[in-house]
């Protein structure tokens, strides 16, 4: 498969424009962190491809790096010790030429005799980097459960139920003694 950068710019818009894959993916960066992915080299470089998508019981991120970066191979162990999924694939990335002269554009002739001017792609070798992470790495995510301190957790149910009480308590007047003024 091809890539191009149309794709990964779709997909950046996909993620920018939807809170919840912008949140999982967040999650998927959390897991990476914690396994200390990021002291080895390269893994910092990657571009989010394709995902996160889920599965019933995967989270799938595709990575792509530059040829000559490739992730460390060494970091992946780190994930495979965590029930992950890791997979390197080669691919090629096209990408568009700075247009600076007319040779950068192709003239295409359309069967209706108009023209259509295309820029020239380059392409370059890429690696693209599959993660499949289980989803219990990455449900944690509640908007029920807020993270008061790094071990402790505040249930904002119960918190909402004490404020409720407290303010009904609040409304209701208590026994006024009856008397002169």
């Amino acid at each position: 498969m091809t890539i191009s950068v149309k794709m990964v710019n779709d997909q950046i818009k996909k993620i920018s424009e939807t809170n919840t894959l912008l949140d999982m993916l967040l999650e998927v960066e959390k897991v990476l962190d914690s396994c200390d992915l990021y002291a080895y080299a390269n893994w910092k470089k990657g571009e989010v491809l394709e995902g996160p998508a889920l599965e019933r019981h995967w989270v799938n991120v595709k990575l792509l790096y530059p040829y000559n970066d490739m992730p460390d191979p060494e970091g992946a162990k780190r994930l495979i010790a965590r029930q992950c999924l890791v997979d390197y694939k080669k691919d090629t990335l096209l990408t568009p030429v700075d247009i600076k002269s007319f040779d950068d554009v192709e003239v295409e002739v359309r069967p209706d005799g108009s023209t259509r001017y295309k820029t020239r792609t380059k392409s370059e070798p890429v690696w693209v980097v599959e993660l499949k992470i289980p989803r219990k790495y990455v449900d944690e995510f509640s908007t029920a459960v807020v993270e008061a301190d790094q071990d402790s957790f505040v249930d904002t149910e119960d918190t909402n139920t004490e404020t409720e009480l407290q303010s009904q308590q609040m409304v209701t007047p208590p026994d006024q003694p009856q008397g002169e003024f």
